[in-house]
């Protein structure tokens, strides 16, 4: 059996302090044997012993051990979890904000297998971009052994990161070249950014979009702000779109930096009292403008911590979609063995009172998945006012100021995504071995070393006229046999010109560059750039209100 002792002593240390030292009463040996706790700690190592002995087949103890915990605390609510060694150690990097590897953003080739693709440039000095790699670059061996069957959580990323200075061969199929190209990448210590991008998205306005809160997502936001001139801006757009959450500090510094100092950003309640706080923001706000704030129903806990705080204080409109409704607050005990566990401590309420937790009382699996399928009771329940005496509503979420449904991406350009045309097109493109009115175009080194100047004139001069739409057309029926009807390009021509541009500009430019052009067609963000003046007019009836006063 693997690691017994390390079992046995989880058994004792972890079951005991959770189903006895947590709930108050302290298992020893003057414990009453009758004792109903202590009765099932014995009948959990008996059943324990007894599937190690005389199961049909031999398993693990740690799995057994670990699962029994994991069944222990979906008793409780959907967020409370154990985290397995190597979990604990995936949180502990995502929350500081680095690890080591090659610096590259990857996915399956296909469902199921352990090839994966490149799917951005990568960042300028990482290992992949010294070394070379490109989006598009297909992984497909390790060491030299063929990875087509790997797992690519338990094996393919395990095996691409490692200790700092050390060395992963790795070998490539690239579009364009037919022959498999061998890479030997030094590893490095590599951030994680949780602000991935941050510009101005037009010359007035501020775009800046946070993927999720960890220990460095308030630094990252006072560097972002810096770089997009806050102090000239004429309104911001904060994306909290898919943004699950993460720390509350750094929910808490994000918020702080639209707020005024002593305004309430959010209300902790625990079941012992030792949770009961008011966190308030402690910096004098410096710069005041129209905010838009969009969130989705995938936008989660911490997320919901900024826009709840944001909206009861009419510092920004919000705008999307409901978000997911967390307002369950966990507590992280490290455990033996780099094991942890989240525990749900306590809750959250916004400023105005609000708790915006949804339901989970049916079951946890309708709670994961009907999200964004608030009812009308959860959505229009109890009223709450913002500090203009708006109506606000509690549970079931954050409900949005101004609802904006997001565009469905059209059925033919997910068949030309889901066959990965735009990609292989684009890097044929650039390879040569496609000829269109574009005429040769700039690998990433070379534009990278660009002036500025030359770097916009290289931009602004890749367009996608109809003679390249045309072979790009041509290319998809002769490649995967995906034919595009007259009817089918007319009705969705931008989208589909929309995205060839942007896997051009993705392997020419970068991704910022890239991302820029999408949001061109992203409706939620256009609609938000409508509405910037609506959220400066919020500003100014809480400023008129304040002076009547």
């Amino acid at each position: 059996m693997k690691n017994r002792q390390g079992v046995l002593l989880l058994i004792t240390v972890v079951a005991s302090s959770l189903i006895a030292g947590m709930v108050g009463t302290q298992v020893n040996a003057d414990t009453d044997p009758n004792d109903v706790r202590t009765t099932l700690l014995r009948n959990f190592s008996e059943t324990l012993a007894a599937v190690e002995s005389e199961y049909v087949k031999e398993v693990e103890s740690e799995d057994l051990v670990e699962s029994g915990i994991r069944g222990m605390l979906r008793t409780l609510d959907p967020h409370s979890s154990f985290f397995s060694h190597s979990d604990y150690d995936k949180l502990q990097e995502q929350q500081k904000g680095k690890y080591f590897g090659l610096g590259i953003s990857i996915r399956a080739e296909a469902p199921g297998s352990g090839r994966v693709v490149v799917v951005e440039p990568p960042a300028h000095g990482t290992p992949a971009y010294k070394a070379g790699l490109r989006a598009g670059d297909i992984i497909a061996e390790v060491e030299g052994e063929p990875i087509d069957d790997w797992d690519i959580d338990e094996e393919v990323i395990p095996n691409l990161k490692g200790p700092k200075g050390t060395i992963v061969n790795i070998t490539v199929e690239r579009p364009g070249e037919t022959e498999p190209l061998h890479f030997a990448v030094e590893r490095d210590e590599i951030p994680i950014y949780t602000i991935k991008y941050a510009f101005r998205i037009t010359p007035e306005i501020g775009y800046i979009r946070i993927t999720k809160f960890a220990e460095t997502t308030g630094e990252e936001l006072d560097q972002a702000l810096e770089e997009i001139d806050e102090p000239n801006l004429a309104g911001l757009i904060l994306d909290l779109r898919d943004n699950p959450g993460g720390s509350l500090d750094q929910a808490l510094r994000v918020s702080d930096r639209f707020m005024a100092k002593d305004q309430i950003i959010v209300k902790t309640r625990s079941r012992t009292g030792k949770g009961d706080r008011n966190y308030r923001a402690g910096e004098d706000l410096e710069y005041r403008y129209p905010m838009i704030v969009l969130i989705n129903q995938n936008s989660a806990s911490a997320s919901e911590i900024v826009a709840g705080a944001l909206q009861d204080h009419d510092r920004a409109l919000i705008m999307g979609k409901t978000s997911f409704g967390k307002a369950l607050v966990q507590t992280v005990f490290p455990l033996e063995g780099r094991r942890g566990l989240a525990l749900t401590t306590g809750k959250y309420y916004t400023p105005s009172g609000r708790l915006i937790q949804r339901d989970y009382s049916n079951s946890f699996w309708d709670y994961y998945n009907s999200r964004g399928e608030t009812s009308d009771e959860e959505t229009n329940g109890r009223e709450f006012f913002t500090d203009s005496g708006r109506i606000v509503y509690g549970g079931g979420g954050i409900t949005p100021d101004q609802e904006v449904e997001l565009d469905r991406m059209p059925e033919i350009t997910r068949r030309l995504q889901r066959e990965n045309l735009f990609r292989i097109f684009a890097s044929r493109l650039q390879a040569g071995d496609i000829d269109t009115d574009l005429g040769p175009l700039p690998d990433a080194k070379a534009f990278d070393a660009a002036l500025p100047a030359r770097k916009a004139q290289i931009i602004s001069d890749i367009t996608i006229s109809d003679s390249t739409l045309k072979k790009f057309v041509e290319f998809a029926k002769e490649t995967e046999e995906v034919e595009i009807s007259a009817e089918e390009l007319a009705e969705e021509e931008n989208v589909v010109r929309n995205f060839l541009l942007q896997e051009i500009l993705l392997i020419v430019a970068g991704d910022e560059t890239s991302y820029k052009s999408f949001l061109e067609i992203d409706n939620q963000v256009q609609t938000a750039l409508d509405r910037i003046p609506a959220a400066g007019d919020l500003l100014a009836m809480l400023d008129s209100q304040k002076g009547s006063l």
